[in-house]
């Protein structure tokens, strides 16, 4: 099939052909809308669920309709019933193109790129950071790193944990539950931060460590906070974490990031390509550049290819623009007021406080003029700087828990 064989060569020039070939479900039979792979085992369908279908999006068959890709587990076509992957409590999938190697190490995160890199004295390493910061491919990276030397590595997401956890519970594999994560030479779990409230999660990770810890295995972890603005999570594991060593992962120019990943993916663009990309989506320039990458065929690509490329992007990026009435309207409902309400007169705590909000909101996250913000609020320079103030005040005394705020 055609087009199945091309997206295997556009993959291929992405991962590199020994990843294609060692993680890409064997293909089994098609038909004119369907594609039958035969996956090996659950490891090997979480891979490509994660890494390969959000790819399959523009894999078209010659009517220009969408191919479905299906994975079965055995030859006849028929997909089993896959176990619950609590059941074995495997790790979460790598992603091989996550190594230290393909790590872009800049200024704020130097230190902790070399420590990674080295044998490190240190036990806990606790990474911390805000989302986009790099947390993840770090810590891929040094699971990669260590199983190449030999070490019997360990990698979840917080949330992985959390379902073995209750899933041993539930099923009384306990035993099991702790063979599997105490029999190995490291540990590495991300976003730690949503152990928050989980209690039974905590109590199990509490003994896991000390089990760890004291038998010298390497126990690398990673959160959006330090160890002591961890929110609700025991203090005992918060003590723990501070044993060894915590550091600031902290966010860099995606610029030399999506030079990194295009010269991976062999890909020829120019400076002003990576400017573009980094402009017109913000939020996720790299999976801009990979949609580029899968969509392309080859050569040079200049913004005008790029707009024609990723029009559809584009426009959604556009719906989902952050502008000062969708911040508005998002603190207004999270407060339980109206957007009439913050731009209103009514001075009552329960309106000024959102408005004060909503103002520091459009100042930190579009950077806009004082005066700007005072025109949208109806108020005066120096109330919009006052208010502004009062709200950054409270988010370093920490008054203000969070301001992560879903924007609608």
């Amino acid at each position: 099939m055609n087009e199945w064989q091309q997206f295997l060569s556009q993959l291929s020039q992405e991962l590199g052909p020994e990843v294609v070939k060692k993680w890409v479900p064997g293909l089994i039979r098609f038909d004119a809308g369907n594609i039958y792979l035969e996956a090996r085992d659950s490891f090997q369908i979480s891979w490509f669920e994660e890494h390969v279908r959000p790819r399959l999006k523009g894999l078209l068959n010659h009517n220009q309709r969408p191919i479905k890709v299906h994975l079965v587990t055995d030859k006849s076509g028929i997909v089993k019933k896959e176990e619950p992957r609590a059941l074995s409590f495997n790790p979460d999938p790598i992603d091989p193109e996550m190594t230290l190697e393909n790590f872009v190490p800049e200024e704020p995160n130097l230190v902790v790129y070399r420590l990674l890199s080295e044998a490190s004295p240190f036990n806990p390493i606790y990474l911390y950071g805000p989302k986009g910061a790099g947390k993840t491919h770090l810590l891929m990276g040094a699971a990669i790193a260590l199983e190449k030397s030999g070490k019997r590595v360990f990698f979840v997401r917080a949330e992985t944990f959390t379902e073995h956890v209750v899933q041993a519970i539930r099923l009384g594999q306990m035993q099991e539950f702790r063979k599997i994560y105490r029999d190995i030479d490291a540990l590495i779990i991300d976003d730690i931060n949503i152990f928050s409230r989980k209690t039974a999660t905590q109590e199990e990770f509490f003994h896991t460590f000390n089990t760890l810890h004291t038998i010298g295995r390497l126990i690398l972890i990673s959160a959006n906070v330090p160890p002591p603005q961890l929110h609700e999570v025991e203090p005992r594991l918060i003590s723990r974490f501070e044993w060894g060593i915590s550091l600031e992962v902290g966010k860099t120019s995606p610029l030399p990031i999506l030079k990194k990943k295009a010269a991976l993916w062999r890909m020829d663009l120019g400076e002003e390509i990576f400017k573009w990309l980094v402009e017109k989506f913000p939020k996720n320039p790299i999976q801009a550049l990979q949609a580029l990458a899968l969509r392309s065929k080859g050569g040079p690509i200049t913004t005008l290819i790029g707009e024609r490329l990723l029009k559809d992007l584009l426009e959604k990026e556009a719906e989902n623009a952050l502008t000062p009435e969708r911040i508005i309207k998002s603190v207004a409902a999270k407060y339980g007021i109206t957007s009439e309400d913050i731009l209103g007169k009514s001075q009552m705590r329960g309106v000024a406080l959102p408005r004060q909000i909503a103002m520091y909101l459009c100042r930190e996250r579009l950077k806009i003029a004082y005066q700007k913000i005072g025109d949208i609020f109806g108020r005066d320079h120096s109330t919009v700087m006052s208010s502004i103030k009062q709200i950054q005040k409270a988010v370093e005394e920490k008054e203000i828990d969070s301001l992560e705020f879903t924007i609608q």
